[in-house]
């Protein structure tokens, strides 16, 4: 059985109210909401007509989300629908709602402001992307460094850091061993794993003892590593505990992937891209750190360099960084984004009325670049945009009015908006669709129970629900003897069900009583 309710975009075969639909505010202003809490507002939406209206909402920034995304209003009634603001970035935001009705009045939006902040450490990269975001990131973790020497950031791991109980692992192949101190690395075949090789930089301090991106390591791994670069192997000349080398790149295990990216990416940063060695890998390492995010023991492992070191890796507090930054390796500079989303990417409208009516299009800029429109046309003289231009920044959202003309009874046209980097062609459709006078029938009045309505003994046919004002507010398809249709989605009061066959000649047509 195909079922649809109003809430359905086929708007084609649906007979629309012309509601006015409002909201108590314009603009939703968050205060600065910490990373990772919420923050919360709530937005009333107001059906100011005499049916119920079903709109949809949609937030443009996924670190905006709503309560509900649909929603039923009765007539001359308000719902309210909460936004919750968990910011991952510090930032200011500014981005949009979209609230889309399925009536003839088309849709608004609602302007939503916030802003996210960090811990205080990371104070100077507020507000801040690309270059210098990077350069306000390398004087953060750069502000305070103690640099430990060799011997004693050797002494730091294999005593505390990446000695859980005694005993220390092997971040290539997991191999454990008990030990706490060089000499007893030594001894069990462990050694030190200078995950941006050593060579490349002529073992230059801090860079060589900073523990951000040393690790324990097996001999035989450390030195099949050698200084290859990352990558996924295919085809592997050597493997053990999960690590590979093959095709001259090498892949460690998945618990590790995560920690590696991290910290080469960390190191580029802190100092720099010695022999352009992050250049080739910088793709699978950002892949690895977002396949694999920091787990608790990341986490505790930044923590406890913090603790000797006195700086972190930033992209293990907040791997979002990497967001903003489009390139480690080399001059970063994001792309340019010309993008505009229509509230409808097609409108198609039938109604009862041919009064004139004017219907609403949002368009959203969802780009980081402002689109001027600086033509917006259609060709039917029984429809007129109401606006020749529009000007749309980063963020925000502008609205298309569309006038439908008294006695458009039936158009089809197109709006095309142009831009020197954004066009859009919206098809455009009315028709005029007849209502079902209540007068046409006397059949005898149908009880549901349960609010729900049983059909038998009857097949292939289209079952329509109208209201009083003849409005179309349910239609399903019928393709057996017996179904039972679902009445949860209407308002109480009068309809008018019409049984209708394949040839499109009306059946039946029964006065219900919904309570």
């Amino acid at each position: 059985m195909k079922k649809a309710f109003i809430t359905s975009v086929l708007l084609a075969i649906q007979t629309l109210t012309i509601a006015q639909i409002a909201v108590s505010k314009s603009e939703l202003t968050f205060p600065e909401t910490e990373y990772n809490t919420t923050s919360k507002q709530v937005l009333t939406i107001e059906n100011k007509s005499n049916e119920s209206v079903t709109v949809s909402l949609s937030s443009l920034n996924e670190d905006f989300t709503l309560s509900n995304t649909s929603i039923v209003i009765a007539e001359n009634s308000s719902e309210e629908v909460e936004l919750t603001f968990k910011p991952r970035h510090n930032i200011s935001y500014n981005t949009e709602v979209v609230v889309n009705s399925n009536s003839a009045f088309g849709s608004l939006s609602v302007n939503v402001l916030g802003t996210g902040t960090y811990d205080a450490y990371y104070a100077g990269t507020q507000n801040l992307y690309e270059e210098d975001l990077k350069a306000a990131l390398k004087s953060a973790i750069s502000k305070g460094y103690v640099n430990l020497g060799y011997n004693g950031a050797r002494d730091r791991m294999y005593g505390s850091i990446d000695n859980k109980g005694g005993k220390v692992t092997c971040v290539y192949t997991g191999r454990s061993a008990s030990f706490n101190t060089r000499s007893g690395a030594n001894s069990n075949s462990f050694n030190c794993e200078h995950t941006w090789p050593q060579s490349l930089f002529n073992k230059n301090e801090p860079e060589r003892a900073d523990i951000h991106h040393l690790f324990p390591t097996d001999v035989d791994a450390n030195s099949r590593r050698s200084n290859y670069r990352f990558g996924v192997v295919s085809s592997s000349t050597w493997s053990s505990g999960g690590s590979k080398l093959g095709g001259g790149v090498f892949e460690p295990r998945d618990v590790h992937k995560g920690d590696v990216a991290r910290a080469m990416l960390y190191f580029a940063t802190r100092y720099q891209n010695y022999s352009s060695f992050l250049s080739a890998q910088e793709s699978i390492l950002r892949k690895w750190s977002e396949e694999y995010p920091p787990n608790q023991a990341s986490k505790d492992r930044n923590e406890a360099i913090f603790g000797v070191q006195k700086n972190r890796n930033p992209f293990v507090d907040y791997p979002e960084f990497l967001e903003r930054i489009t390139s480690i390796s080399s001059q970063s500079k994001a792309p340019d984004v010309y993008k505009v989303t229509p509230s409808a990417g097609e409108v198609d409208l039938s109604v009862s009325s041919t009064n004139s009516f004017t219907y609403m299009l949002v368009l959203s800029n969802v780009g980081n670049k402002e689109v001027n429109f600086t033509s917006i046309t259609n060709s039917s003289s029984g429809m007129k945009v109401q606006e020749s231009s529009v000007s749309i920044a980063p963020g925000e959202s502008k609205t298309v009015e569309l006038f439908f003309l008294d006695g458009s009874v039936s158009l089809k046209d197109t709006v095309r908006l142009n831009s020197s980097n954004v066009n859009l062609s919206i098809p455009v459709t009315l028709n005029k669709v007849a209502s079902v006078s209540p007068m046409e029938t006397k059949a005898p009045i149908l009880w549901v129970s349960n609010r729900k309505l049983t059909v038998s003994q009857s097949n292939n046919y289209t079952l329509n629900v109208f209201n009083q004002m003849g409005q179309l507010v349910y239609f399903t398809e019928i393709q057996s003897e017996f179904a039972e249709i679902n009445l949860q989605g209407l308002n109480s009061g009068v309809y008018f069900v019409q049984r209708m066959g394949e040839n499109k000649q009306r059946v039946t047509i029964h006065k219900l009583l919904l309570p």
